[in-house]
């Protein structure tokens, strides 16, 4: 038998990924990176460890911007 937690573990949606997703963050910080993803009609998307980074990385340049 499957424990609920198991279950409930959704994919990252990245093209490509098939990592369990440790993150979901708003569809808009994905636009302004460089990620790729298998559906882009859903408002949180869903990123494995791995791609949680590139997005923060790509979009760290914006927040930088934004306090300054």
């Amino acid at each position: 038998m499957i424990s609920p937690r198991l279950e409930k573990e959704k994919i990252c949606d990245t093209e490509g990924c098939s990592n369990i997703a440790e993150r979901s963050i708003n569809i808009n910080k994905i636009v302004k990176s460089s990620l790729k993803l298998k559906n882009k009609d859903v408002r949180q998307v869903h990123l494995c460890k791995q791609h949680y980074k590139v997005v923060k990385k790509d979009t760290r340049k914006d927040v930088l911007d934004y306090i300054r």
